[in-house]
Parts: structure tokens; C-alpha cells; sequence
């Protein structure tokens, strides 16, 4: 008799797991947000934010989907399968066929990374740097990864003529190994992507950043799900629990990661705000690279 009542409720455990509702997540390596390789792996920011937020959706089964990060948007597109990806940035052509949650986290902005400080200081005395007088400096050469959101004010000026910024992969050369070798003379992206590619080539780097004078200071990103009704409904179940993880201390340690103390400082005077915010930002829209 004992023995049928345990497999009497190991059918009924069985029967509930399965009712759940399966919510699907599509993910990339994208350190150190996103980390599925190497010794850090499931230790990014956005791995760790995104681990609560599932323990925080009980009414759900979880799927989480390995993607290449440039594949992302374009199986996004063209899929039809429902899905939702963890720390998007919003842009007008991705809110066509994707729903918006409220800010998820919160992250210093794009940045001018440097090993060569003197340089910047010499074009541009002040802590922010304007754009259009540092991609017109002929004596400077700058690179950016390809296949990004950027804002308008950076995308307009990636392998302009007259412009020093190009553009390339990032996971086929180490940009932390182009400015140790004096290739680049600056590296706009989060200053702690570029620290994560220094640790990853083996190598510690005294980097520097300057903060893009046309930008905010700080940056918003996203969870994101299927516009349909059923990413409608995954959106406003995410958004509920987010409103509560965002009051927890917990998820602002996961979310700070890999930041310096420098880079806490500077999110500081901002996080209240990110904690009540509700709804997308509208000054943190920004203009696609490319067609992805």
C-alpha cells in the first residue's frame, strides 16, 4: 500500500510540474553579462539577474536556449516560437515584433576605453569626451564590435569617411590585446567588457575610461518577449516579479557583479530611480547598427 500511494504522488508531482506553462529564454555568451564559457560560466550579471527572476516565476517551466548573440535579433525575427531574452537594450525595430518589460537592470553607459589616457586628455581636457571631435582626429584609431544597438550619435560616426572609429568582431580578435599592443588607440564599449577581455587573455591592463559626452551616464536594459499574446502575458507576470526583486539587495549584488567601485559610485544616485521605474525610458531609445 505504501508503495502505491508513493507512486500515486510522484504521478500527481508529475502531472503538476507538467501543467506549468514552459517560458523559454534565449541566451548568449556575452561576458561578462552573459557568461556561458570558461571558468566564469553562469557567473555573469545578467546570468545571475535572470536566475532569481526565474525562481521568482514559480507558474512557469523554464527552457534556456544557448544562442550566438548576432543570431539572437535575427532568429527573433523570424521564429515562431514564443521566447523572451534577458538584458536587451530597446531600439524602434526590435520593439516592432518584441513587448518590453520595465528596466530589468542598470549598467555605466558606452565608454571610451583607453591605455593611452595622455591622448585623450590632449584632444579633450574635460572627463566626457565629445564624439565628433574624437573620431576626427586623424592621429587616433578607434574600433567598436559590429552587429550592435548603439546610440545615433555613435552608430553615425562607425566606418564613416573622415572617421578614425571601424568596426569588427569582438569575438574573433581580443580588444584588450589591440590596445596593449597599440593597434587601437580606444575602445568604445562597457568598460568592463574590456576589463573581462584583458582577464581572459591573460593579462592584467591598467585601463581607463571616459564617459561620451552626447550619452547618459548610465543605461537601461530589458527583458524582452514575443509580441504576442502570449509574450504579453510572460511580460506582465515578469514585470510583477521584477517590481518586487529590485527592492532586494540580492539582486542588486548580482547586478553589480563585475562592476568596479568607481562604476557603483557613478549608478548610485540613479538607483532609486531604477528601483521605481515602472515602464521603458524613453531617452534611453536608441538607433540600430544594423539591419539585424
Amino acid at each position: 500500500m505504501k508503495k502505491l500511494s508513493g507512486c500515486i504522488l510522484l504521478m500527481l508531482w508529475a502531472c503538476s510540474s507538467s501543467a506549468h506553462p514552459v517560458m523559454q529564454w534565449y541566451t548568449s555568451h556575452w561576458p561578462p553579462y552573459r557568461i556561458s564559457e570558461g571558468p566564469y560560466a553562469g557567473q555573469g550579471s545578467f546570468d545571475l539577474m535572470l536566475a532569481q527572476l526565474i525562481e521568482a516565476l514559480p507558474q512557469y517551466q523554464h527552457k534556456i536556449h544557448q544562442i550566438h548573440l548576432a543570431r539572437i535579433v535575427k532568429v527573433s525575427a523570424t521564429t515562431k516560437e514564443n521566447h523572451c531574452t534577458f538584458g536587451l537594450r530597446y531600439t524602434p525595430e526590435r520593439d516592432k515584433r518584441s513587448y518590453f518589460s520595465q528596466p530589468a537592470g542598470m549598467l555605466p553607459n558606452l565608454a571610451i576605453n583607453t591605455l593611452q589616457p595622455d591622448k585623450l586628455k590632449a584632444l579633450e581636457p574635460k572627463q566626457a569626451v565629445d564624439m565628433n571631435r574624437l573620431v576626427a582626429d586623424p592621429e587616433l584609431l578607434g574600433l567598436i564590435e559590429n552587429d550592435r544597438a548603439y546610440p545615433a550619435v555613435i552608430a553615425a560616426q562607425i566606418d564613416r569617411v573622415g572617421s578614425n572609429l571601424g568596426s569588427s568582431s569582438m569575438s574573433s580578435m581580443n580588444p584588450a590585446q589591440l590596445l596593449a599592443a597599440k593597434r587601437v588607440d580606444y575602445v568604445i564599449d562597457y568598460p568592463n567588457r574590456l576589463r573581462y577581455f584583458s582577464l581572459e587573455a591573460g593579462r592584467e591592463v591598467q585601463l581607463e575610461f571616459r564617459s561620451i559626452a552626447e550619452i547618459p551616464s548610465f543605461s537601461y536594459t530589458y527583458v524582452s518577449c514575443s509580441k504576442t499574446q502570449t509574450g504579453k502575458d510572460w511580460i506582465a507576470a515578469i514585470d510583477m516579479a521584477l517590481t518586487k526583486l529590485k527592492q532586494q539587495a540580492e539582486y542588486k549584488k548580482a547586478m553589480y557583479r563585475w562592476f568596479t567601485e568607481q562604476e557603483q559610485q557613478l549608478l548610485e544616485p540613479y538607483y532609486s530611480g531604477f528601483q521605481q521605474s515602472r515602464s521603458f525610458v524613453a531617452e534611453q531609445a536608441e538607433t540600430r547598427l544594423s539591419d539585424l
